[in-house]
């Protein structure tokens, strides 16, 4: 994660780096449960019910991100969701136990590793975050994965974001990453 205390000259390098791609990007606005984000435009789009995905190849190339399975590939996705009012609330170890299946896919806890697990706070909303490093599955033929993970709760809503990426590839796809994240409002 990006700190805010940046000196003004990192500041202005990181908005460099990070230009191409908003630049490249189309803007998702979903009035229903009150966000926008922006999503590459050289990604697969996929929507459903609550779910946005942006399916890329890791490299950004158009033409491989329509190839390319979701499993495998790099991918932002954002769900959303309307809770009640009454709702009990959403806790830092809920975050916690649902990350290694919602992310990894893996319900063996133990082989998932969870770093920079954090929780904030901003009037009544509450953002929880955390960096998961998901095992290979061979069966699949999937390779380590990283994922950046941040739930956002707001009142009356739920909204689970998420950047993950074949663990080699990481470094490569930490502007569109950074980008991502930084584009999601919410209303």
């Amino acid at each position: 994660m990006i700190r805010i205390a940046l000196r003004a000259g990192a500041l202005i390098g990181l908005a460099t780096v990070a230009m191409p791609a908003l630049a490249a990007a189309k803007t998702f606005d979903n009035t229903e449960l009150r966000y926008s984000v922006d999503l590459p435009d050289v990604c697969r789009h996929e929507e459903g019910p609550g779910t946005l995905e942006a399916v890329c190849s890791p490299d950004m190339d158009s033409a491989k991100s329509f190839e390319i399975a979701a499993a495998a590939a790099f991918l932002l996705e954002v769900d959303g969701e309307a809770i009640p009012a009454d709702a009990k609330p959403y806790t830092i170890a809920e975050f916690r136990q649902e990350l290694p299946e919602g992310v990894c896919g893996e319900g063996d806890i133990s082989k998932v590793t969870l770093s920079d697990v954090a929780e904030s706070k901003d009037g009544e909303r509450t953002t929880y975050r955390a960096i998961v490093n998901c095992p290979e599955i061979k069966f699949l033929g999937l390779t380590p994965r990283v994922a950046e993970v941040r739930f956002v709760v707001t009142p009356g809503f739920r909204y689970r974001l998420m950047a993950r990426v074949p663990a080699a590839d990481a470094a490569s796809t930490k502007a569109a990453t950074t980008a991502f994240f930084a584009s999601f409002k919410t209303k």
